[in-house]
């Protein structure tokens, strides 16, 4: 497409101003990058940046878009895992970073969030009111509220015991990708039964409107209990949440784990003495402190099953901090000291412990590279297995890179087909795009194709995700 950036430059500073609209090159290379490890091509390249101040902005951007046929990408933090934060063709950029307005309503029962807001700033801004934000992102101190709605992930949080964060909105507005302004949902604490929009939107990945407020439920702060448990080996952890869904046991608010490799890396880390096996970090939650106290009282004899090691109650808050620090930490040696290719996997309960071996098995015999690493953390509870391809280098070609991740995907992709899973965290386009076609079929992608079209004749919003580009 031949653009003229001039006349470009000039048409986008009549609708957004002269301060929020680029078009020089290190502006556009910045907003071409994302935490892929593979480098910036000239399709990645935005025309344009804009920073819309509202849904009027956006609006005024997506019909003047759809009038001359350019793309458009919707840029929260960039974040995403599976590429979504990555334009996949020359486009113009929406930063919805100024959008960061926030009303708190408790005669009401919930608050209204503009999308730009981050996830650990919100969670510090709702804490006078003593309610909990059901989104946990490891992301969380650059993660957007728009980026989390926009996926539905629940991130670190188990959904059996919080759901989903769409399962507490209550309405939203939202541009359409032709750009008209649409109201959804209720202002009511109890939710629309039967069809309605908004919980067509929430999760759709910025395929069918761009999200500009967000009215969400206020949840009471729960109490809660930290448990951390050292095991022999990662098989043990499995085992354990095995039992937990078997037997029926109450799940937890986090269940992770850091395998043995992990765990050494991540306690050593944060200052702690490596444990000689794996680590799970557990957190209780109740509605009151008594209730809290004996639940983690018996999930504390629960873990008895597998005989961890040693299983306790930690009390001491800076004891806690390090502890569920080093799984942080853990993620940041591998993603600083290398190249590293992840994976969500997600399957049935019962084939937890076969998932496992099966992923450990392909990421240490990969075809497209020779001699990588393996490491294992994630939200076992969940229950997600996060296997990761570590390659203790960044100097690798591309197209190797763009290799090992394919294949990485599309191998642990096969156990969530195979053993009835999907994915609960990372969204299921962009990279993910061949396997939504294996998990569901030819029907279910051109229904989302359709859909897509109905909303977006031309093809308009974030161009490339639903197609699987990278």
């Amino acid at each position: 497409m031949n653009i003229d950036l001039k006349k470009l430059t000039k048409d986008l500073v009549k609708l957004v101003g002269k301060e929020n609209a680029f078009t020089d090159k290190p502006t556009s290379l910045a907003y071409a990058k994302d935490v892929m490890p593979w480098d910036v091509e000239e399709h990645n390249m935005p025309y344009a940046v804009v920073r819309p101040e509202g849904s009027s902005d956006i609006s005024a951007v997506l019909r003047y878009a759809n009038e001359k046929k350019i793309p458009v990408h919707t840029h929260g933090s960039g974040t995403s895992l599976v590429g979504l934060g990555r334009p996949k063709t020359n486009c113009i950029v929406l930063d919805m970073g100024r959008m960061k307005g926030l009303e708190v309503f408790t005669d009401r029962g919930y608050f209204e969030v503009e999308p730009g807001f981050h996830i650990a700033k919100l969670r510090k801004a709702l804490a006078p009111y003593n309610a909990l934000l059901p989104a946990f992102p490891g992301s969380e101190l650059v993660a957007t509220i728009g980026g989390v709605v926009s996926v539905n992930t629940s991130a670190h949080a188990i959904d059996a015991t919080l759901c989903k964060p769409g399962d507490y909105v209550l309405g939203m507005e939202v541009v359409l990708p032709t750009g008209e302004i649409l109201q959804t949902g209720t202002e009511s604490t109890r939710k629309p039964a039967g069809i309605e929009a908004t919980k067509f939107l929430v999760g759709s990945e910025g395929l069918l409107c761009v999200i500009t407020k967000i009215r969400m439920r206020l949840i009471p702060l729960p109490y809660m209990k930290n448990i951390v448990a050292y095991y022999r080996s990662t098989d043990d952890i499995l085992d354990t949440v095995m039992a937990m869904y078997k037997k029926g046991i109450p799940t937890p608010m986090f269940f992770e784990y850091l395998d043995e490799k992990s765990s050494k890396v991540g306690f050593e880390a944060v200052g702690l003495k490596a444990p000689s096996g794996a680590v799970a970090m557990i957190t209780i939650s109740s509605s009151t402190q008594v209730g809290c106290e004996e639940k983690a009282r018996k999930f504390l004899e629960f873990l008895k099953i597998a005989n961890p090691i040693e299983a306790k109650i930690v009390t001491d808050k800076e004891e806690w901090s390090q502890i569920w620090t080093s799984r942080a930490e853990a993620g940041n040696y591998i993603y600083r000291l290398g190249s590293t290719f992840g994976s969500e996997i997600t399957v049935r309960v019962d084939k937890l412990k076969e998932a496992f071996h099966e992923a450990q098995d392909i990421i240490l015999n990969l075809e497209s590279y020779k001699g990588n690493e393996f490491y294992s953390f994630g939200h076992i509870g969940a229950p997600t297995i996060h296997a990761y391809a570590f390659i203790p280098t960044k100097d690798i070609p591309t197209d190797v890179k763009k290799a090992v991740a394919i294949e990485v995907r599309d191998k642990t992709e096969e156990l969530n087909v195979k053993y009835g899973g999907c994915g609960g965290e990372w969204g299921l386009t962009a990279q993910r795009a061949t396997f939504l076609k294996k998990k569901y079929g030819e029907v279910y992608y051109n229904f989302l194709v359709n859909l897509k079209r109905t909303l977006d004749p031309n093809n308009i919003l974030n161009r490339g995700n639903l197609e699987g580009w990278m």
